[in-house]
């Protein structure tokens, strides 16, 4: 049933918290390189969320403004330092600040950094754990003789918005997912929608303020705020964390014009009708693809050469992410389906998904299937003429890279933006949805009949309106492109020192 907008709170009708003074011990000193390229410049204090589906697109971000002359300094703790080496050796003159990762009561001692080391259970108090450190970071702000004239920082991170006020600067908020959710998280922390029956999970919230009101089940909705609990500190701090960010100057999203025009040509009432600037797909724009993310467990070469030997659009790509581990029935259900349709594929296997005893060393035999164990080369598989479907889990990452690629997508959103970024794809008629739900487990069959289908001629219309995406994501980073001006009109922004 639908939840009607009578039941929605109005505007911050919920008290903005103020952050809990006691919560958290924050770090007694900060340390940094320093600033590499000295005054006269703005400098810009980025601020990553420790998650990789998080940093990456910020990193390239900030090799962007780097690359058009702004100082830039990249604020992490001290267990992350290692995974900017990449970003670092490409972008020489952007310096750290790494901070002392703050104790918490809420996490347990030497729990990890970054949120691939940890639980899920854990992701919400380690989100509002790291709030402590605006303090230090304010501290090392104040006594840069090359002071930070803007921050830019992950909407996760929005405990960053009182400090941008105690330092006059402003504040940008940047997503790493799309537009469409951007707003649909801002409207859900703002409203505070309630279910009328606790027990139905399939009850809707509609975002009537959104373009096209959409409307989505209560499941679906993103897991932090369905975790809410008045009251609760960690709760609290969370939707205050939200909270800030909406405050912000203006947005930056890792999305582009043509995949999402409702919600970037318009002013947004759900995001107070600011300015968003969508300067992505950002790594099509960085073009840098080698290792992102990791070591791949397979040379690309070596996959290329083995996709040589398919037609154009035959194959399907099959990945769930990095932190989500099919159960052994849903990894059966996969295979299944693989073997039933016939289809030739890629199969990306996360570390924890156990392939159904057998399976690879038949499709290995019939020389219609890759099993990668480990990272793999996902940027130059899409790439690859031959691949034309790719089975995801719709994490925006791996989303734009299938659309920088021209690739069409079978959908199976399992949590946290996923659900809002396969209704993204299906608007745009570039995707068909085989599942949704993490502890969902799909008839193999009907999965095999909807990956045959695709890569036949039922599937044409679809693959057609992906490689047509794929040249308009291509068009939006290429100079005098959507994406391309937005950045360039960012970096107006956050070139005006006052």
């Amino acid at each position: 049933m639908q939840i009607p907008s009578s039941v929605l709170c109005s505007e911050l009708s919920h008290p903005p918290v103020a952050m809990p003074s006691s919560m958290y011990a924050a770090p007694q000193a900060s340390a940094s390189n320093g600033v590499g390229n000295g005054a006269g410049k703005p400098h810009v204090l980025v601020v990553p969320y420790p998650a990789q589906g998080h940093m990456l697109p910020l990193l390239d971000l900030a090799a962007l403004l780097a690359a058009r002359g702004l100082a830039l300094t990249v604020a992490v703790t001290a267990g992350n330092v290692r995974l900017l080496a990449p970003f670092l050796a490409a972008c020489p003159s952007v310096a750290t600040v790494v901070l002392p990762f703050p104790s918490s009561p809420f996490l347990p001692t030497g729990c990890g950094e970054n949120t691939r080391d940890l639980p899920v259970d854990l992701f919400r108090p380690f989100m509002a754990s790291l709030a402590a450190l605006s303090a230090p970071l304010l501290s090392w702000c104040k006594s840069q003789t090359h002071g930070v004239t803007a921050i830019v920082s992950d909407l996760f991170t929005g405990w960053t918005l009182p400090l941008a006020e105690e330092l006059g600067v402003p504040h940008v908020a940047f997503s790493c997912a799309n537009v469409h959710y951007l707003a649909t998280t801002h409207s859900l922390w703002r409203r505070m929608p309630t279910r009328l029956h606790l027990d139905d999970a399939d009850e809707t919230v509609t975002f009537s303020e959104a373009p096209g009101s959409p409307s989505f089940p209560w499941c679906s909705l993103p897991w932090m705020f369905r975790m809410h609990v008045p009251g609760d500190e960690v709760s609290e701090t969370i939707r205050r964390i939200f909270l800030w960010s909406i405050e912000s100057s203006c947005y930056v999203a890792n999305s582009f014009a043509a995949l999402e025009e409702a919600y970037v040509e318009h002013p947004l009432p759900d995001l107070m009708a600011k300015r968003v600037f969508a300067v992505g797909a950002l790594s099509d724009a960085v073009r840098n693809c080698d290792e992102r993310g990791g070591k791949p467990a397979v040379a690309p070469a070596k996959v290329a050469a083995w996709l040589d030997g398919f037609d154009d659009g035959s194959v399907v790509y099959v990945c769930f992410g990095s932190q989500q581990a099919l159960s052994p029935v849903q990894a059966a259900c996969v295979a299944g389906a693989l073997a039933l349709s016939s289809v030739a594929f890629v199969w990306a296997v996360r570390s924890g998904t156990v392939v159904p005893e057998g399976f690879e060393a038949a499709a290995t035999a019939a020389s219609r299937g890759m099993v990668i164990r480990g990272w793999a080369p996902q940027v130059e598989i899409l790439r690859h003429r031959a691949v034309g479907w790719f089975l995801t889990h719709c994490g925006w990452n791996s989303v734009l890279e299938a659309t920088a690629a021209g690739v069409a997508m079978l959908t199976w959103p399992m949590g946290a933006d996923q659900f809002i970024n396969a209704w993204v794809l299906a608007e745009a008629g570039v995707a068909v949805p085989v599942a949704e739900g993490a502890d969902t487990v799909p008839d193999a069959g009907k999965m095999a009949t909807v990956m045959a289908a695709a890569v036949a001629k039922e599937g044409e219309s679809v693959r057609e309106r992906a490689v047509e995406l794929g040249r308009k994501a291509a068009a939006a980073v290429a100079e005098g492109g959507t994406s391309y001006n937005d950045l360039e009109e960012l970096v107006r922004v956050l070139s005006v020192i006052d």
